[in-house]
């Protein structure tokens, strides 16, 4: 009954209630677009910025030579970092791209790309497979190809003053958006830019058929051991650190000897241990070292610290560990338990391994592997028993020493020349990509302490954060006034209104209602004028809305608002409107039922 009464009343007064309800929308309004034109414009910049990986990109200002091992740490000690690949050098990856169906040639730059690369994946492009590339916009059209067209990649380079091409044919697989990127680019598998890096430095690319050197791996030692009859003097131990390499020279007891080298050499011979500080040594050095020892019967025998191999065959599935030690083509002339001319000669290609007799493994083929720090290699060996130390494995000193370049760089095993080959050393860059823009500065704070110099967006990134700031500052100034504005309005409107209807609440007490349904009758009143107020405020706020959108939208995307508000903030405003009109139509009810019901008899 009261909210029926409370209705008829503001639709009999209809005028004061129109004036009401303007009045109240009046100042939603102005708030309800001050405030979506702050969440619209700093969104819609936000969004951009989120939404464009490019502003995520955090690009090396310096080349420098960056590990397989440095990735994979940045990988697992980086959560901030959403994608990560390695980058040859920018002189390295221009090539000549060819549409061979309308003749039309353009220069173009490779870049890596492999799975999870967010430049292509956030613009709609799948990641490309060996034989594809992804092209940019102003490459693809330069070369007038579009998704499915082949196009014919050349590499050049200059060896010994006569020029070389190595082709190949990839298939275009996607096309980027022209905000991608404004350069002439074609996306890749990090193993193409690798093959072109290899090839313009003159090696051989045996996945595309190009011709050149292989980088063979090559042996380094921590030292040498020399057996001789007959003991060095002073004078000729030092020699052997005279331009050899070597900077020590230390002589060996029979225990000492046969712990370092891993066999015992004859009583009789004496023993001497070269080694350096710091850098490793290759063949040079034990050649000098040979030659300063010609015509004393001396054998040189380079040395490694022990390797930790794995040995596992058709035999024997379960890994066998041995202590891998070198032996040299003349061992047998210092000791003679182990038969270690089977070992082969020194210019033999097959890569044996002597082992102990009481061995679980058979003689014959198996696997070695070998794991330093990250870098591992697995190749092909012949066993070979006739090891009599338990724990202990032997091979020529040429094979050990290309397995212990192992800890300086990696190796790999070449199946087709059935030789180690050496990986790549390093790379001089990266593409790096930030999970969200708020990552961006603490990555750029960690990849600055490691001495790295990189370049982001981190400029524009805090301007979107200041403007918001400023913006939201401002809002909340003009809001606090409107808002005081609107809640003294509101409050004299309602308490006026009800003021005005003294008498009559007042008699409707008299006829029986209860103080609690007269305080109901002004609420359900401010309810329903600030319910039009509302639906009124928000159609202006709709209008208004459009038509900035509308004004703006060449500078727009479709999907893009610079005024918008979301359900959460129509809802806050809801409830916040409602609750100030049954506050203040609630005191006024209060105050007006104060009086003695009487009264109204009597002003009548």
């Amino acid at each position: 009954m009261i909210l029926r009464l409370a209705l008829k009343d503001i639709l009999h007064d209809w005028l004061l209630s129109t004036c009401l309800v303007l009045a109240i929308a009046s100042i939603i309004s102005p708030l309800l677009i001050l405030f979506g034109l702050k969440f619209g414009t700093i969104q819609t910049m936000r969004g951009r910025l989120i939404e464009d990986p490019k502003n995520r990109e955090i690009r090396p200002m310096t080349t420098k030579s960056y590990t397989k091992e440095w990735f994979e740490h940045l990988r697992e000690s980086y959560p901030e970092i959403s994608f990560i690949v390695p980058m040859t050098r920018q002189i390295s990856t221009s090539i000549t791209a060819l549409n061979g169906q309308k003749e039309v040639r353009e220069e173009l730059s490779l870049l890596a790309s492999s799975a999870g690369d967010p430049l292509l994946l956030e613009n709609g492009v799948a990641i490309p497979e060996r034989g594809s590339c992804v092209l940019t916009a102003s490459a693809a059209q330069s070369l007038q190809v579009s998704v499915g067209d082949e196009l014919t990649f050349t590499a050049r380079r200059i060896i010994r003053n006569q020029s070389e091409s190595g082709k190949f044919t990839v298939k275009v697989s996607g096309v980027l958006e022209a905000r991608a990127s404004t350069l002439k680019t074609a996306f890749v598998h990090l193993d193409v830019v690798e093959a072109v890096e290899d090839y313009k430095d003159g090696r051989a690319v045996p996945a595309y058929g190009w011709e050149g050197e292989l980088p063979a791996a090559y042996p380094v030692y921590e030292g040498a051991a020399v057996l001789i009859p007959a003991p060095l003097s002073k004078v000729e131990e030092v020699a052997l650190t005279n331009n050899t390499g070597f900077t020590q020279v230390k002589m060996l007891s029979a225990d000492n000897a046969g712990e370092i080298l891993g066999f015992e050499p004859r009583p009789e011979w004496s023993a001497y241990h070269l080694t350096v500080k710091q850098r490793a040594i290759t063949e040079d050095s034990i050649k000098a070292v040979r030659n300063k020892l010609r015509g004393k019967e001396a054998v040189v025998i380079p040395w490694i610290e022990p390797l930790t191999i794995s040995l596992t065959s058709s035999s024997h599935a379960e890994p066998v560990t041995l202590k891998l030690h070198t032996v040299s083509e003349e061992i047998n002339e210092v000791i003679s338990s182990h038969p270690t001319t089977t070992l082969g000669t020194k210019n033999d290609q097959h890569h044996n391994i002597l082992i102990p007799f009481d061995s679980p493994l058979h003689e014959g083929s198996a696997i070695l592997s070998l794991r330093v720090g990250e870098r591992q290699v697995s190749m092909p060996v012949s066993l070979i028993k006739g090891g009599e130390t338990v724990g202990l494995a032997y091979t020529k000193s040429s094979l050990a020493g290309k397995l212990n370049l192992l800890r300086q760089r990696s190796v790999k095993y070449d199946e087709k020349t059935g030789s180690l080959l050496l990986s790549r050393g390093g790379y001089a860059g990266f593409r790096l990509y930030a999970a969200t823009i708020d990552d961006v500065a603490p990555l750029q704070k960690k990849l600055e302490g490691e001495g790295i110099s990189i370049h982001t967006e981190q400029e524009r990134i805090e301007e979107v954060r200041r403007l918001d700031q400023y913006m939201g500052r401002i809002f909340w100034l003009i809001a606090s006034v409107g808002v005081i504005g609107g809640i003294s309005a509101l409050t004299a409107s309602l308490y006026a209104s009800v003021e005005r209807k003294k008498k009559e609440l007042n008699v409707l007490r008299l006829l029986g209602l209860l103080k609690r349904e007269i305080v109901l009758f002004p609420v359900f009143q401010g309810l329903f004028l600030s319910g039009g107020a509302l639906i009124l405020a928000g159609s202006i706020f709709m209008i208004v809305a459009w038509l900035i959108d509308y004004l703006f939208r060449a500078h727009m995307r479709a999907t893009e608002s610079l005024c918008t508000l979301s359900l959460s903030h129509f809802l806050l405003l809801i409830a916040g409107v409602f609750l100030l009109s049954i506050l203040s139509a609630a005191l006024a009810a209060l105050q007006a039922t104060r009086l003695d019901p009487a009264e109204a008899l009597r002003d009548e």
